[in-house]
C-alpha cells in the first residue's frame, strides 16, 4: 500500500514539473524567495564563478539559463547543484509553440509555522519585544499568478496573494482585510518589454541590489515590494541597472518631528533612485560601482533628471533648476566578487556620507556600511563548504537627516541592510548539500546593537557626534546591546514543493539597551509551500 501511494506521489510530482517549466518566460523575474537563488549561492561557493547571474535581483529567468548554459562548459562547476538547476532551467532551444494559449495561470500555497520563547528579535533593525508581538503560530499565504506570454520580447504578469494574519511582517503594505488580521493585495504586478539589449520593466515587484536573499546594504527587500520604472541593459562583460520607484509618504508634524509647535502638519512625497554599472574583467572577478537617492516633494512631482542613468546624482541634487534642490538623500556604493580556486570572496562599501576635510571630520561622523564575506569549498566528496560574513552599519548611515521624511526607509522598514543603522554583527557559517535539493547549515553569530532605530522620530541631529563610541548610547539607552546567535537549518529546495525548518537561539545581554541580565530567546520557523506552475 506504501508503495503505491509513493508512486502515486512521484507521478503526481513529474507530472507538474513540465507544468512549471512551461510557465518560465525569459523575462520573468524570479520571485526573491525562490530555492533556485540558494542553489546558485551554494554552486558559486563550490568556485563556479560562471554561475554568476547578477548583482541585481530578482534574476531574469533567460539569465539564468545562460548563467547555467556556461556553468555546463566550466569542470569546476559540475555536480549535483549544477544537475539541479539544469533540470529546473533547460536551455530554451525548442520551436515556440503558437497553438498554446498565450495566457498561463499558477498558484502556490504556504504554510508557516513559528514557535518563540521569551520573545522575538526579529526583524533585527527594531527591539527585543514580546512574544505576542512577533510571528503569528500559524499563518497561511495563498498566490494566484497570471501570465500573458506576448512573444518572446514581452510579458505581462500580475499576481494577487492573500495572507491570513501580517503581525510582524514588514514586507506587507496593504491596509488590513475588513475587521481581520489579514490582507489581501498585490506584490508582482508588472509589464516588461524587450530591445535588443535593452529590457523594460513597469509595476510592482521586490527589488534587492548586492548582497544576497533578500539583504542588502544599499537597496534591500526587507520592505514591501516597490512600484517601479527598471532599465536593464546586459552585454558579455557590462550591465547596467537603473531603478525609480514610488515609496511611502511622509506625514511630519511638531510632536514627532522637528516642526516647531504651531506649524501644521507637512506631507511629504517619496521617491527612491537607483543606477548602477557591472563589470567583469574575467569570468572571475566582477566589479560594481552605483549610488542611489531617497528625493521628497511636497507636491507629487519628479525631477527628471533622476530618472537619467547616465548622470550623476551628486551634480543633479546641486542643480539650481531642480526644484527643492539640496533635498536629496544620496549613497554611493562599490562592490567586488572574485573566485579564486576554492575560495569566493565580496565586498561591499556604502558611502552615506563621509568627511574628507578635516573640519568636518571634528563634527561630523561618517555614515558608512560594510559586508565582507569569504567561503571556501572543501575538498571532500559531498559538495560543503565553511564561511564568515561581518557586516557593519555605522551609527548615523540611513538616519543621517533632521527629517524623517529623508530617511533611508520605506513603510518604516530599512531601504538597506536588516540590521539599520548602528550596529554589525559577524557570523561564522558552514552548509552540507546531501543532495541537489536537500541542504543542512548552521552558524554563530555576534550581535551588536546601539541606542539608534531607523523608526525613531524625530531623528537625532548628527553635528557634535563624530567621536561618539561605536555601538553608540544615549541616556536613556546607556549600553549596547549584544547577543550571540546559534543557527541551524535544513532545507528542501524543491521547485514544487519547498520546505525549510531554521531554529534560533539568542543570548542577549542589555536587552534594548538598558542594563539588564543576559535573556535567551529561541525561534523555531518551518515553512512549507506547494506551487503549481508556478512562477
Amino acid at each position: 500500500m506504501r508503495a503505491t501511494i509513493g508512486c502515486t506521489i512521484a507521478s503526481l510530482l513529474l507530472l507538474a514539473a513540465p507544468l512549471t517549466l512551461r510557465a518560465q518566460h525569459a523575462l520573468v523575474g524570479l520571485p526573491l524567495s525562490d530555492p533556485a537563488y540558494v542553489q546558485l549561492d551554494g554552486l558559486m561557493r563550490q568556485g563556479c564563478a560562471a554561475a554568476r547571474v547578477s548583482q541585481f535581483r530578482p534574476f531574469f529567468v533567460g539569465d539564468i539559463r545562460k548563467a547555467i548554459g556556461d556553468a555546463a562548459s566550466d569542470s569546476t562547476c559540475v555536480g549535483k547543484l549544477l544537475t539541479e538547476l539544469q533540470l529546473r532551467f533547460p536551455r530554451d532551444t525548442a520551436p515556440r509553440d503558437t497553438s498554446r494559449s498565450r495566457l498561463s495561470f499558477g498558484a502556490a500555497a504556504t504554510l508557516r509555522g513559528t514557535g518563540l520563547k521569551n520573545g522575538t528579535f526579529r526583524p533585527l533593525w527594531e527591539d527585543v519585544r514580546s512574544t505576542d508581538q512577533g510571528e503569528p503560530a500559524v499563518v497561511g499565504v495563498g498566490r494566484i499568478r497570471l501570465t500573458f506570454d506576448g512573444g518572446p520580447h514581452l510579458l505581462l504578469m500580475t499576481e494577487a496573494f492573500g495572507e491570513t494574519d501580517v503581525r510582524n511582517d514588514p514586507t506587507i503594505r496593504e491596509s488590513p482585510f475588513r475587521s481581520t488580521s489579514g490582507v489581501v493585495g498585490f506584490q508582482d504586478a508588472y509589464i516588461t518589454a524587450e530591445v535588443s539589449k535593452l529590457i523594460i520593466s513597469l509595476g510592482r515587484s521586490r527589488e534587492a541590489w548586492l548582497g544576497d536573499g533578500q539583504e542588502s546594504l544599499v537597496l534591500s527587500a526587507n520592505g514591501p515590494a516597490f512600484d517601479r520604472l527598471l532599465l536593464s541593459f546586459r552585454f558579455r562583460k557590462l550591465e547596467m541597472r537603473a531603478f525609480a520607484a514610488t515609496i511611502n509618504d511622509v506625514v511630519l508634524d511638531s510632536t514627532r518631528d522637528v516642526l516647531p509647535a504651531g506649524i501644521s502638519e507637512q506631507r511629504w512625497h517619496r521617491f527612491a533612485f537607483g543606477h548602477g554599472l557591472t563589470y567583469k574583467p574575467t569570468k572571475k572577478i566582477e566589479l560594481t560601482i552605483g549610488e542611489t537617492a531617497v528625493v521628497q516633494r511636497q507636491g507629487f512631482t519628479v525631477d527628471l533628471a533622476y530618472l537619467n542613468p547616465l548622470m550623476i546624482y551628486q551634480t543633479t541634487q546641486h542643480d539650481t533648476s531642480q526644484s527643492g534642490a539640496g533635498d536629496a538623500n544620496l549613497t554611493a556604493f562599490l562592490a567586488a566578487r572574485a573566485t579564486v580556486g576554492r575560495a569566493t570572496m565580496s565586498g561591499e562599501l556604502l558611502v552615506d556620507d563621509i568627511q574628507i576635510d578635516s573640519k568636518d571630520r571634528a563634527n561630523y561622523p561618517n555614515q558608512l556600511g560594510w559586508n565582507f564575506e569569504a567561503a571556501y569549498a572543501l575538498p571532500i566528496i559531498y559538495v560543503s563548504s565553511v564561511g564568515v560574513q561581518y557586516r557593519r552599519i555605522d551609527t548615523f548611515t540611513y538616519i543621517g537627516q533632521v527629517d524623517y521624511s529623508k530617511v533611508f526607509q520605506n513603510f518604516d522598514a530599512p531601504l538597506g541592510s536588516e540590521l539599520g543603522p548602528d550596529a554589525d554583527m559577524v557570523r561564522g557559517y558552514g552548509e552540507f548539500w546531501q543532495s541537489g535539493k536537500l541542504r543542512f547549515v548552521g552558524g554563530v553569530a555576534r550581535w551588536r546593537h546601539g541606542a539608534y532605530r531607523i523608526t525613531d522620530r524625530p531623528t537625532l541631529n548628527r553635528v557634535g557626534h563624530a567621536n561618539d563610541p561605536y555601538p553608540d548610547v544615549t541616556d536613556d539607552r546607556p549600553n549596547p546591546q549584544t547577543a550571540w546567535i546559534g543557527d541551524i537549518s535544513a532545507e528542501w529546495l524543491d521547485g514544487i514543493i519547498p520546505i525549510t525548518a531554521k531554529l534560533e537561539i539568542a543570548r542577549i545581554t542589555d536587552v534594548n539597551n538598558v542594563p539588564t541580565p543576559a535573556k535567551k530567546l529561541a525561534r523555531l520557523q518551518v515553512t512549507a509551500s506547494y506551487r503549481f506552475r508556478y512562477p
